[in-house]
Protein backbone atom coordinates (compact mmCIF):
# COMPACT_ATOMS: atom_id res chain seq x y z
CA UNK A 1 0.00 0.00 0.00
CA UNK A 2 1.51 3.36 -0.84
CA UNK A 3 1.90 5.86 1.84
CA UNK A 4 -0.06 8.99 1.99
CA UNK A 5 1.01 12.03 1.37
CA UNK A 6 0.38 14.74 4.21
CA UNK A 7 2.63 17.69 2.53
CA UNK A 8 2.92 19.09 -1.38
CA UNK A 9 5.50 17.85 -3.39
CA UNK A 10 8.18 20.29 -3.52
CA UNK A 11 8.09 22.45 -6.96
CA UNK A 12 11.31 22.18 -9.11
CA UNK A 13 13.67 24.77 -8.34
CA UNK A 14 13.11 26.84 -11.12
CA UNK A 15 9.38 27.33 -10.61
CA UNK A 16 9.56 28.15 -7.32
CA UNK A 17 12.09 30.58 -7.06
CA UNK A 18 10.02 32.33 -9.83
CA UNK A 19 6.74 32.24 -7.64
CA UNK A 20 9.06 34.04 -4.84
CA UNK A 21 10.46 36.43 -6.77
CA UNK A 22 6.75 37.49 -8.45
CA UNK A 23 5.10 37.80 -4.42
CA UNK A 24 8.42 39.81 -3.39
CA UNK A 25 8.13 42.30 -6.11
CA UNK A 26 4.21 42.46 -5.42
CA UNK A 27 4.65 43.24 -2.18
CA UNK A 28 7.85 45.86 -2.59
CA UNK A 29 4.92 48.00 -5.13
CA UNK A 30 2.40 47.36 -2.91
CA UNK A 31 5.07 49.23 0.25
CA UNK A 32 6.17 51.34 -2.30
CA UNK A 33 2.78 52.70 -3.58
CA UNK A 34 1.51 53.15 0.34
CA UNK A 35 4.59 55.07 1.37
CA UNK A 36 4.49 57.68 -1.53
CA UNK A 37 0.70 57.88 -0.55
CA UNK A 38 1.67 58.88 2.70
CA UNK A 39 4.66 61.20 2.07
CA UNK A 40 2.09 63.07 -0.26
CA UNK A 41 -0.64 62.76 2.44
CA UNK A 42 -2.89 66.10 2.18
CA UNK A 43 -2.99 68.69 5.40
CA UNK A 44 -5.85 70.39 5.61
CA UNK A 45 -6.50 73.96 7.99
CA UNK A 46 -10.26 73.59 9.33
CA UNK A 47 -12.41 76.23 11.16
CA UNK A 48 -13.59 74.29 14.59
CA UNK A 49 -14.93 75.19 18.02
CA UNK A 50 -13.35 75.68 21.38
CA UNK A 51 -13.78 76.54 24.43
CA UNK A 52 -11.70 79.20 25.21
CA UNK A 53 -11.78 81.50 29.04
CA UNK A 54 -14.87 79.93 29.39
CA UNK A 55 -16.51 80.36 25.91
CA UNK A 56 -16.81 78.94 22.94
CA UNK A 57 -15.39 80.29 20.05
CA UNK A 58 -14.59 79.52 16.14
CA UNK A 59 -10.50 78.65 15.86
CA UNK A 60 -8.39 77.18 13.36
CA UNK A 61 -7.96 73.23 13.99
CA UNK A 62 -5.93 70.45 12.61
CA UNK A 63 -7.23 67.77 10.40
CA UNK A 64 -7.64 65.86 13.95
CA UNK A 65 -9.65 68.88 15.42
CA UNK A 66 -7.11 69.85 17.94
CA UNK A 67 -6.83 73.46 18.55
CA UNK A 68 -4.05 75.34 16.57
CA UNK A 69 -1.52 78.02 18.41
CA UNK A 70 0.75 80.97 17.67
CA UNK A 71 3.60 82.60 19.87
CA UNK A 72 3.20 86.12 19.67
CA UNK A 73 5.76 88.12 17.41
CA UNK A 74 6.85 84.73 16.33
CA UNK A 75 7.60 84.35 12.81
CA UNK A 76 9.27 82.12 10.71
CA UNK A 77 12.53 84.17 10.45
CA UNK A 78 12.38 84.76 14.18
CA UNK A 79 11.88 81.70 15.54
CA UNK A 80 11.31 81.60 19.56
CA UNK A 81 9.47 78.27 19.99
CA UNK A 82 13.42 76.00 19.22
CA UNK A 83 13.77 74.22 22.29
CA UNK A 84 12.80 70.79 23.16
CA UNK A 85 11.57 71.88 26.77
CA UNK A 86 8.97 74.31 23.86
CA UNK A 87 8.27 71.75 21.69
CA UNK A 88 7.63 69.45 24.35
CA UNK A 89 4.67 72.10 25.94
CA UNK A 90 4.02 73.36 22.78
CA UNK A 91 4.24 70.47 20.37
CA UNK A 92 4.83 71.84 16.91
CA UNK A 93 2.08 71.19 13.71
CA UNK A 94 4.27 69.01 11.26
CA UNK A 95 3.96 67.68 8.11
CA UNK A 96 5.94 65.81 5.36
CA UNK A 97 8.35 67.79 2.81
CA UNK A 98 5.74 66.46 0.38
CA UNK A 99 2.49 66.69 1.86
CA UNK A 100 -0.36 68.89 0.59
CA UNK A 101 -1.35 71.83 2.36
CA UNK A 102 -4.87 73.19 1.86
CA UNK A 103 -7.21 74.99 3.87
CA UNK A 104 -11.21 75.21 4.05
CA UNK A 105 -12.48 78.54 2.16
CA UNK A 106 -13.62 79.68 6.35
CA UNK A 107 -9.66 80.02 6.42
CA UNK A 108 -8.11 82.75 5.35
CA UNK A 109 -4.63 83.39 5.03
CA UNK A 110 -1.88 82.06 3.40
CA UNK A 111 -0.60 78.49 4.29
CA UNK A 112 2.88 77.64 4.05
CA UNK A 113 5.94 75.04 5.63
CA UNK A 114 8.46 75.95 7.77
CA UNK A 115 11.90 73.75 7.56
CA UNK A 116 13.26 73.25 10.88
CA UNK A 117 16.81 72.44 9.80
CA UNK A 118 18.79 72.08 12.88
CA UNK A 119 15.44 70.06 14.00
CA UNK A 120 14.99 67.88 10.86
CA UNK A 121 11.11 68.61 10.90
CA UNK A 122 8.73 70.60 8.30
CA UNK A 123 6.22 72.48 10.52
CA UNK A 124 3.02 74.01 9.08
CA UNK A 125 2.46 77.87 8.69
CA UNK A 126 -0.42 80.21 8.31
CA UNK A 127 0.54 83.83 7.32
CA UNK A 128 3.91 82.96 7.98
CA UNK A 129 3.23 82.07 11.35
CA UNK A 130 4.18 78.75 12.74
CA UNK A 131 1.55 76.60 14.20
CA UNK A 132 1.57 74.65 17.49
CA UNK A 133 -0.84 72.18 19.48
CA UNK A 134 -0.85 72.21 22.82
CA UNK A 135 -0.58 69.65 25.56
CA UNK A 136 -2.19 70.74 28.13
CA UNK A 137 -5.54 70.73 26.03
CA UNK A 138 -4.71 66.68 26.22
CA UNK A 139 -5.04 66.13 22.73
CA UNK A 140 -8.84 66.77 23.52
CA UNK A 141 -11.36 68.30 20.57
CA UNK A 142 -12.87 71.49 21.28
CA UNK A 143 -10.40 72.88 23.99
CA UNK A 144 -8.53 76.02 24.16
CA UNK A 145 -6.35 76.15 27.56
CA UNK A 146 -3.28 77.59 25.68
CA UNK A 147 -5.07 80.92 25.18
CA UNK A 148 -3.25 83.95 27.20
CA UNK A 149 -0.12 81.38 28.37
CA UNK A 150 3.14 83.82 28.77
CA UNK A 151 6.27 81.31 27.89
CA UNK A 152 8.83 81.29 25.62
CA UNK A 153 8.91 84.94 24.73
CA UNK A 154 5.68 85.25 24.09
CA UNK A 155 2.07 84.83 24.40
CA UNK A 156 0.34 82.28 22.95
CA UNK A 157 -3.19 82.59 21.14
CA UNK A 158 -5.82 80.62 19.50
CA UNK A 159 -5.53 81.18 15.95
CA UNK A 160 -8.68 82.97 14.12
CA UNK A 161 -10.08 81.77 11.21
Amino acid sequence: MPVPRYFPRRRSGVASRARTLGVLTAVLVVTSMAAVAAAAATRTLLTGKATVNGKSKAVVVDSHGLTLYTLSSESARHLKCASTRCFTAWPPYKVSAAAKLTTTPSVKGRIGRLHRVSDRFYQVTLNGHPLYTFVGDARKKGSGKGQGITAFGGTWHTVSP
